[in-house]
């Protein structure tokens, strides 16, 4: 079956898992993704060495999760020789994605000048933790730094207590997503100019986990602009309405969402008190964030009237907003990840298999993606050989 991407050829040069997730994606809806290995344990563009995990952000293996369907290719751009063939090999790409600190390819003498002097028609994508401009575009970064330099830590973690960092990479894949739309964005521009008759011409794109981060709190961000309030840490309850968030009841909680004043009356009136909407403290939703403890103090006691299950019917009975915290077990056995296919079978370098994380976008009811990851270098041969001479 044709893919989306069908005839696309992408090179990936650097290690960030950022341009690692968007690298997967092109490479799932059918481009053709060369990875760009550095020679021996650890190359200059490499993040695979411990001492290199602090500079680039991430301890990498020689194998990860988004480096699956894609091909791999053992070449030293410092090398002279090598760079010659990575050039030759640029010339055969539509798309350049750069997961490199940008200091490296200018020190390699391809720096973004360079390259758009050489390829016209390349289109490139840099994605950094802080992106090229600007006071911090040389600076060492993690993961969790990147999350408290874009406020993100800041509105994270228990009420009254200490910020906390996201339990998962959200610098790294929020980037990842920008990097790749911003990707296709360069294509869509080049086969609209091809279909013209125009010159084709490839743009770069910069991208920052920062900036992507920055642009993910839009609600956090526009209620500060707007109000002077600055968002702090309030565990589950959020800033623009309530009640929200995870409540007891006998047996377990409930993680519940009530904006509107149409959710209110529907919450109310399913959980057996229609008097809660005439009531001075929670007459709307200003006065509900005003008494938002009060008001889950008032929610606390009613749930534990019901066990779980019993009080989910009564909230789907009124198309209440609700759901349950579930651990990692309780994910990978969900019904709904069950149903959409959300767990994979991987093959890894070696031969040995394991279950892992699926693409989540479904085309035409069904996933699109490769399940096999290639060893560091596999594919030298195959693709160096096939350049033109």
């Amino acid at each position: 079956m044709m893919r989306p991407l069908d005839g696309i050829r992408v090179i990936e040069i650097g290690r960030s898992e950022a341009a690692g997730v968007a690298g997967l994606l092109l490479s799932d809806f059918g481009a053709e993704v060369i990875l760009i290995d550095p020679p021996g344990e650890c190359g200059d563009l490499s993040a695979a060495c411990h001492e290199d995990s602090i500079t680039f952000g991430v301890d990498i293996p020689a194998e990860r999760l988004c480096d699956r369907g894609k091909k791999r290719v053992f070449l030293d751009i410092f090398d002279e020789d090598q760079k010659a063939l990575f050039q030759k090999l640029l010339g055969t790409a539509d798309v350049l994605l750069i997961g490199t600190a940008p200091q490296l390819l200018r020190e390699a003498g391809l720096d973004e000048d360079t390259l758009s002097r050489l390829y016209p028609e390349l289109a490139s994508v840099t994605v950094s933790a802080y992106g090229t401009t600007g006071p911090y575009a040389e600076r060492p970064w993690s993961e969790a730094c990147v999350q408290a330099e874009s406020g993100f830590v800041s509105t994270t973690g228990p009420e009254d207590g200490d910020p906390v960092r996201s339990g998962g990479d959200m610098a790294n894949f929020l980037g990842g997503l920008i990097t790749c739309a911003a990707a296709l964005m360069e294509l869509a521009e080049k086969e609209r100019r091809r279909a013209v008759g125009d010159n084709i011409k490839g743009r770069h794109a910069d991208v920052s986990m920062m900036d992507s981060i920055v642009f993910g709190l839009e609600n956090q961000f526009s209620l500060y602009l707007k109000s002077g309030k600055v968002p702090v840490p309030k565990g589950n309850h959020y800033a623009l309405s309530a009640p929200v968030g995870n409540f007891p009841c006998r047996d377990g909680e409930i993680m519940i969402s009530v904006a509107t004043e149409a959710q209110w009356k529907a919450f109310s009136e399913a959980i057996g008190h229609p008097e809660w909407v005439d009531r001075p403290e929670f007459f709307n939703v200003s006065r509900r964030l005003e008494n938002y403890k009060l008001l889950g103090e008032t929610v606390t006691e009613a749930f534990m009237q019901y066990d779980r299950k019993e009080l989910m019917e009564i909230l789907q009975s009124r198309s209440c907003i609700y759901g349950c915290i579930h651990d990692f077990p309780g994910v990978t056995e969900h019904v709904q990840t069950r149903a959409r296919h959300m767990f994979m079978e991987v093959i890894s370098g070696d031969g040995s298999k394991y279950i892992a994380p699926a693409n989540p976008i479904l085309i035409d009811g069904g996933h699109m993606q490769s399940e096999k990851i290639s060893l560091p270098g596999a594919q030298t041969k195959e693709i160096l050989e096939a350049l033109p001479l």
